[in-house]
């Protein structure tokens, strides 16, 4: 089987300034798929790579908003908790917690954006013939 890169994000595109006692997630998105000799020729053609990354693109978009909306609602209980005396160290700790949380994730959207793009090749493969 051959591996070829749909989608490379090495840094994920989220305001770190929009977020004071949050810390989002540092790693990147990738996509890749594991084509078959049957496939793989398939890829090589320029409409078809172009309809597997817009595939991608899409679940990264959604990926983003997902992760943007969890932040932005942690961000407000964090500012509560502090408002009402917890102690910095402790949301500081709770922050942390929810970074590594959201980089777990991360892996779990990939795959998710793999499979969608191996669809839309199977769809693309069977117009083909």
């Amino acid at each position: 089987m051959a591996k070829i890169k749909i989608l490379s994000v090495k840094k994920l595109s989220l305001n770190a300034r929009e977020f004071t006692n949050v810390k989002p997630p540092e790693s990147g998105f990738f996509v890749v798929l594991d084509a078959d000799k049957a496939q793989a020729p398939l890829i090589e053609d320029s409409k078809t790579l172009k309809a597997l990354e817009t595939t991608a693109k899409d679940f990264y978009k959604k990926f983003l908003v997902q992760t943007i909306k969890r932040l932005q609602k942690f961000e407000k209980l964090f500012a509560g908790m502090l408002a009402k005396g917890a102690a910095p160290a402790a949301v500081a700790k709770q922050a942390d917690s929810l970074k590594i949380a959201l980089e777990k994730e991360i892996p779990k959207w990939e795959k998710a954006a793999a499979r969608a793009a191996m669809e839309q090749l199977k769809k693309l493969a069977k117009k083909k013939r």
